[in-house]
């Protein structure tokens, strides 16, 4: 023991009195050999052969029993070291049976220390983090500078941040706030490519517009185009937003945003924009002009709409409707789903067919060679009605086909799929 006590230059421990507590220990018996252990001894005596510094103590940091007295006292409890409970009062002090082996004995403080500062770093960097998210600025809706850092929570909220030093910016704008832009129309527009150029669908241009026939769109007209898609709504009698909500598939949360609504309460002709809602299928084939097939296929058009000059006795006249020329006997095809309303024969359309269809929307078939179908009858698309004759009125073999919407002659080109 005192040579041990040279190598480390400390001198030996004064008397402490236990000499009188324990006469059986005042003469100093034979040193007691190593720890018995091969690898252990080697350990300690490794321990021992390095040079004295003064901030360590036998078996620890004095830091870490500074700073842990609890954990000195834990640690002391297992390895029996008396040097670790110097606070204890003498007259308790006792040699607990040793436990571990020495070599953990400064491995405990050290691994605490290392814990505790993990643990308030990270409890700093998250209240940094916590004040950069509070710091943030809200940014009004618009065009401005600052509009490609939008990040968009919800339709008509929006919070931003400017990206930091060295960080790539995104090149988008994610605004989701609802707006109104005007475009007008130049020369070569179409619906389906002005949709394409503002990134919305058709649904949202034909509805915002109320464009009827979207192949006669004037150059110089100005259209309103919504930045996201969506239909606008005009409140009638009865109606109520939660209801709206529910026809439309549209949450009502998404309505209240896009129409900076506090409440649910709407009133009867007021305006509203439904995000994400979509027209009716037959009312956007009608716009698109693609409500309808044509009856007959590879058909010449001979006679449009419109005035003409009479074919028998040359005066100026008005045709309600289009003749396509075609062989007799050539299938003719019902324009779009609908019921038969009549048959007959008449002197001047021949044998006729007359299909009444939804939206308030009625076709006419004459001058035809058969008829397959008879009053009441359901058609659908494509269904095969007749075949092409030169009955009635006639120059020779054609089909004379009409298109009414609500009693009315309209002109069947403005809603005749050109691709069928």
């Amino acid at each position: 023991m005192n040579s041990l006590l040279d190598k480390q230059h400390i001198s030996p421990r004064k008397s402490c009195g236990s000499e009188k507590r324990h006469p059986q220990r005042t003469a100093p018996g034979p040193a007691k050999a190593p720890f018995s252990f091969d690898r252990n001894t080697r350990i300690i005596d490794d321990i021992a052969q390095k040079p004295f510094r003064p901030h360590r103590q036998r078996y620890g940091f004095r830091e870490a029993r500074l700073s842990f007295p609890n954990l000195r006292k834990l640690a002391a409890s297992f390895t029996g070291s008396d040097d670790l409970r110097a606070e204890e009062p003498q007259g308790n002090r006792q040699k607990p049976e040793r436990r571990f082996p020495a070599i953990v004995i400064p491995a405990i403080p050290a691994a605490a220390l290392f814990l505790l500062a993990l643990g308030m770093f990270l409890v700093r960097y998250s209240q940094a983090g916590a004040m950069e998210w509070m710091d943030r600025e809200v940014v009004k809706t618009g065009k401005d500078e600052g509009s490609e850092y939008n990040m968009a929570l919800y339709a008509g909220v929006n919070s931003a941040e400017k990206p930091r030093s060295g960080e790539d910016a995104i090149p988008l704008d994610l605004s989701e706030a609802f707006a109104w832009q005007s475009y007008k129309v130049k020369k070569g527009d179409s619906v389906s490519k002005i949709a394409v150029e503002f990134a919305v669908s058709m649904d949202a241009i034909i509805a915002s517009n109320g464009i009827t026939n979207a192949r006669s769109l004037r150059e110089g007209e100005v259209l309103r185009i919504p930045n996201m898609d969506g239909i606008p709504y005009t409140v009638k009698s009865g109606d109520s937003l939660s209801g709206i909500s529910k026809s439309m598939g549209v949450p009502l949360d998404a309505i209240l945003d896009a129409n900076d609504l506090q409440d649910d309460r709407i009133n009867t002709g007021m305006s509203l924009f439904i995000p994400g809602a979509r027209m009716n299928r037959e009312d956007l084939k009608m716009a698109l002009g693609e409500l309808f097939i044509y009856p007959l296929r590879g058909a010449r058009l001979s006679s449009p709409f419109g005035w003409r000059n009479d074919p028998f006795s040359g005066v100026r006249t008005y045709h309600a409707a289009i003749d396509l020329s075609s062989p007799q006997g050539t299938p003719v095809k019902a324009a779009m789903d609908g019921k038969i309303s009549m048959t007959g024969v008449n002197a001047t359309y021949g044998n006729y067919i007359i299909i009444s269809h939804s939206g308030g929307f009625q076709t006419m078939y004459a001058h035809l060679h058969t008829v397959s179908v008879k009053k009441g009858d359901s058609v659908g698309q494509n269904t095969q009605i007749g075949t092409v004759g030169s009955t009635g009125y006639s120059t020779g073999p054609h089909l004379h086909f009409a298109v009414f919407r609500n009693g009315r002659a309209v002109n069947p080109l403005d809603f005749l799929n050109a691709r069928s």
